[in-house]
């Protein structure tokens, strides 16, 4: 009825996909239809899980190929038949069409199929959507070939210069490991829609691509704004370990301007503690995505690498795009480190902290003491080191509560001042920067344990005695509204005038305000 595609038959143990409609020679009446269900058929060919006449027709077939197919009863259902529709003896009529065999969706709306053909390829990766390819490729429309790659090309995906179209990026992304080989079949809206490709394929028609995927490059934004751009040349078939916060790395390292190529740093091997800062940060953060034995590229604009000022040792530029170009040989992990040097490392990241603290750069503080905590998540060590634990997760806690209290999250301070609480119930800072948050969510019972605690662990705490006093104000107040509800509710007549009352309430609330003033701490262990 309609010719197939291609050469390729499929072959008994093959996955077919099909869609059928069924009626009987002698009256022509419908028994069966998966167009009915719109839903395609599957089954193993050759192996005796439908009639005889399907496995053998069916072989016959090629890629979306459509047939009629006049069945024996000997082929069929003999002379039993099947159920209430199909009769003993009767001959059978099938129009076929071979959709696939051996692919996989690849898009749920079934516009994107694959079909792996002899290389499977190795590791257990795909490619990213936004990464380096190399692949070599041909494209045709029924049958007839309208582009060829020359050898493999670098094919940056998701980029206007991209030569294949989205449903073949898809499929390499989601399906295809590195050395592997397949046939993808695109559906008009994912291939050149109903404008096509002028003089090649015609509007609406679906298209076929066989590709080899040899390698990719694998790319990442670290910090999401394109300022840290760090491009792993090449897939390594390994686990890592990969250069995290605090592990040791061994590296060969070249930095150059950008565009002009100039080097600042010849190529010089390094011995570093990721994130100590021994390198440009913005470098180290970019570390984090490599892994030993990688070879990579890191690209820094300005604000993570030397700044507007630019440096003269190394001799760099101002206001210069720079980029590293690496190897890492070793990597000892933090999982790896002995507790000594994860408490050092921990307390270094929390000294990098304040000083972005100080800096008034509450996110970047955060993400330090973040990194400090991580370190020592899981750890609870012996004897001195116990102590030592306890009491950084303890300040790291604590500091993580005066970057909330500087973004406003009152919240987040109050859980953070709990955390600390919990590990030093004696926690001066904590009780304190809960016991403020307490008061500016009016929650004046719970602020006063807090600050009655503290004084009691430090009776001459003048920045508790001034919150003492602001709970002491802000009660009066409180008490004083309350009295002004009760007299309405029972009819009692106001002593003052509303003006006076007004007056009064915006003079207390401003002593509260002042009070405010004095008690503020904002300072960090």
């Amino acid at each position: 009825l309609t010719e197939g595609a291609g050469e390729e038959l499929p072959k008994a143990n093959d996955d077919v996909s099909v869609h059928y409609v069924g009626t009987l020679l002698s009256d022509g009446s419908q028994f069966d239809s998966s167009r009915d269900r719109n839903a395609p058929f599957t089954f193993k060919l050759g192996q005796g899980k439908v009639i005889k006449g399907w496995d053998v027709g069916v072989a016959t077939m090629k890629r979306g190929e459509k047939a009629k197919f006049t069945i024996s009863s000997d082929y069929a259902y003999g002379p039993t038949g099947s159920g209430d529709k199909i009769p003993g003896n009767a001959t059978l009529v099938f129009e076929v069409e071979l959709l696939r065999w051996n692919e996989k969706e690849v898009t749920l709306d079934g516009g994107v199929y694959l079909k792996p053909l002899d290389k499977k390829g190795t590791g257990w990766r795909h490619p990213d959507k936004h990464d380096e390819v190399y692949v070599q490729y041909s494209g045709k429309v029924d049958g007839v070939e309208f582009t060829r790659s020359d050898g493999f090309e670098l094919v940056k995906l998701g980029s206007e210069a991209s030569p294949l179209p989205l449903g073949v990026e898809r499929a390499i992304c989601k399906e295809m490991k590195k050395g592997s080989n397949a046939l993808v079949t695109c559906h008009p809206q994912y291939a050149f829609g109903e404008k096509g490709l002028e003089g090649k394929v015609p509007a609406n028609a679906t298209v076929q691509y066989e590709v080899e995927l040899r390698d990719w490059n694998a790319i990442y934004d670290v910090a999401r704004d394109g300022g840290i751009v760090v491009k792993c040349l090449g897939q390594l078939d390994t686990y890592g370990p990969l250069c995290d916060d605090a592990s040791q790395v061994k590296l060969t390292v070249e930095g150059r301007v950008v565009p002009s190529g100039e080097s600042f740093m010849p190529p010089t091997e390094r011995q570093i503690t990721v994130g100590d800062g021994a390198l440009p940060e913005g470098l180290e953060r970019g570390l984090e995505k490599i892994k030993k034995g990688q070879h990579a590229i890191v690209t820094l604009t300005p604000a993570y690498a030397y700044g507007a000022q630019g440096s003269s040792d190394p001799a760099v530029p101002p206001d210069s795009t720079v980029e590293f170009e690496l190897t890492v040989s070793e990597v000892v992990p933090t999982y790896q480190l002995q507790l000594a040097d994860k408490l050092a490392a921990a307390q270094k990241r929390k000294d990098q902290g304040n000083g972005f603290f100080n800096a008034n750069n509450t996110d970047r503080a955060l993400s330090k003491y973040d990194k400090a905590f991580k370190l020592i998540q899981y750890e609870q060590g012996e004897g001195d080191e116990a102590d030592k634990v306890k009491d950084i997760k303890a300040v790291i806690h604590v500091n993580k509560a005066a970057c909330y209290d500087i973004e406003g999250r009152m919240d987040d301070v109050i859980a953070e001042c709990n955390k600390a609480l919990d590990i030093r119930g004696g926690n001066i800072k904590a009780l304190f920067r809960r016991g403020r948050c307490y008061i500016a969510q009016n929650k004046l019972d719970e602020a006063k344990q807090d600050m009655n605690k503290l004084l009691t662990l430090d009776p001459g705490n003048k920045a508790a005695l001034g919150q003492m006093a602001v709970i002491k104000q802000k009660q009066k107040v409180q008490d004083n509204k309350d009295k002004k509800v009760f007299s309405k509710m029972f009819g009692a007549k106001p002593v003052k005038k509303k003006e006076e009352k007004e007056e009064e309430e915006k003079k207390e609330e401003k002593k509260v305000e002042e009070v405010i003033e004095l008690g503020q701490d904002t300072k960090i262990n």
